[in-house]
């Protein structure tokens, strides 16, 4: 109720961990009394499970005077799924299908996963990482909104602390590395976080350090690997200037392969605080030849062809230099991701 007739009434939505709101003007029919209802569609506006945050109505009379009302909590959560938990402080692992010591194992994972990348990175988790573990490949699809590759088996959305994968006790080794693969994605993209440092930082980078963490000091998985050397061999690898946005979406295995290998290069040739320093200058943001050349002392068609020479390759070609930030994702408003993880060869 109110003295005045309310023109305008809008929803304001507060998501934990982001600097801006989002506002709706739902429709109404101007009154002193009013009844005022508002249906968010997860379509138009993704938000992925277990993101949290606060809405409140704001009412603007007739004289322009805007009161707001008291703010509420809210959780996104799936209420048709019966989840099983595990946590700490810093991890919560979310499953339905399997028994106890499945979620166990995962978290066990996490929880190690975590403490390697808090140590080399520098990053401290301020809020809790969750991961939800789908045992249906359906229930995985639609978790993930309007937009789905089909090679999908894991996706992260680091500016929520929010990790969705495919997997179920039948998958525990997939399990356990696209955890690692995930919660890598969360690390490195607190490490460089702003949004300078996102649009600095190459896709082939991120990946490329996803799968070296999933996978160092192990082999490279044959998924990957032959593949790769299929490419080295045939002379069909991809450029890394051609992996700074999206890997080809026929190509995708290979995409994570050079990502990997060409990281894992940077680590043994230049070692792990030049890769430190790297992520600290693309938190800063700039073109990315740049910053790469101030770090290592080479551009990125220079690295490659060094990395090309390591691996058997043929050298490639050096093109007309152009900058290889990645550019902005062309995914809706808060769901902004890395690229998904690849499902597991059958």
């Amino acid at each position: 109720d109110s003295a005045t007739q309310i023109n305008q009434v809008s929803l304001i939505i507060q998501l934990d961990g982001q600097s801006s709101s989002l506002r709706f003007l739902p429709e109404f029919t101007p009154s002193k009394k009013i009844s005022v209802a508002y249906e968010y569609n997860l379509q138009q506006n993704y938000l992925p499970p277990g993101v949290t945050g606060q809405f409140w109505w704001v009412l603007k009379d007739v004289d322009g005077k805007e009161t707001p009302t008291a703010k509420e909590s809210f959780r996104v959560d799936e209420p048709v799924i019966q989840w099983k938990k595990i946590s700490n402080s810093k991890i919560a692992i979310y499953w339905y299908s399997g028994e106890q010591t499945f979620g166990q194992q995962v978290f066990d994972r996490a929880v190690q996963s975590l403490a390697l990348l808090e140590k080399d990175t520098g990053v401290t988790v301020d809020r809790q990482v969750q991961i939800f573990l789908y045992g249906n490949r359906n229930d995985f699809l639609n978790a993930l909104g309007p937009n789905v590759a089909g090679f999908e088996g894991g996706r992260t959305h680091p500016e929520f602390g929010v990790v969705l994968i495919d997997a179920g006790p039948r998958t525990i080794n997939f399990a356990k590395e696209a955890t690692t693969h995930e919660m890598t994605h969360v690390i490195m993209h607190a490490k460089i976080s702003g949004a300078l440092g996102e649009f600095s930082f190459p896709h082939w980078l991120d990946e490329g350090l996803a799968m070296y963490y999933e996978t160092v000091p192990g082999p490279l998985n044959p998924q990957f690997s032959l593949p790769l050397k299929k490419a080295i061999d045939e002379n069909t690898l991809l450029s890394l200037r051609s992996m700074a946005g999206r890997f080809p979406i026929d190509q995708v295995d290979l995409g994570y392969a050079e990502s990997f290998s060409a990281v894992d290069y940077i680590y043994r040739k230049f070692g792990a605080p030049k890769m430190q320093a790297l992520l600290l200058a693309i938190k800063v943001g700039g073109d990315f030849d740049e910053l790469l050349q101030k770090t290592i002392g080479l551009n990125t068609d220079q690295l490659e062809n060094e990395w090309r020479k390591e691996v058997g390759a043929k050298p490639r070609v050096i093109p007309t230099a152009t900058p290889v930030g990645k550019g902005p994702t062309p995914f809706p408003t808060f769901s902004l991701s890395t690229d998904p993880t690849a499902t597991p060869a059958k």
